[in-house]
């Protein structure tokens, strides 16, 4: 039963902004690291990160996160183009449709601890959904 739970643990993968060179060890070409792996690993708030560049291990204190969003501003000048084009209600529905269009850049820091007990902060792309996830780790 073990194996399996090792297998089947969740993993949340996410993209780095800042601080990736704290999840190697002393790897060349660690100032690249961009992706990254998060599960839990033996007791709460315990993690394994995996990189490209191998794994480690942390014990995650807290993830702070920050919601943000930007619209194209291209998309809607053509939507309004576009909704004076057609008549009537498929403009209509086809400028709300075009301007509800939004990117997330929603991010989040991460606080890990190392081994020797140094805090390290590492700036992560994160949706809310990946947030509620990786904040189930510490508890």
């Amino acid at each position: 039963m073990g194996f399996w739970r090792q297998v089947i643990k969740p993993r949340i993968q996410v993209s780095v902004l800042a601080g990736g060179h704290v999840l190697t060890d002393g790897v060349e070409g660690n100032e690249s690291v961009n992706r990254m792996t998060i599960m839990r690993w033996g007791q709460p708030g315990e993690v394994k990160v995996t990189t490209a560049f191998g794994q480690k291990h942390f014990k995650l204190s807290r993830i702070e996160w920050e919601h943000g969003e930007s619209r194209n501003v291209g998309k809607s000048t053509n939507s309004s183009i576009l909704s004076t084009a057609l008549v009537g209600s498929v403009g209509a529905i086809t400028d709300i449709a075009v301007r509800a269009m939004k990117k997330e850049t929603s991010n989040a820091y991460l606080y890990l601890f190392d081994e020797e007990g140094e805090e390290y902060k590492t700036l992560i792309q994160c949706t809310k959904e990946q947030f509620t996830e990786i904040s189930r780790i510490i508890s």
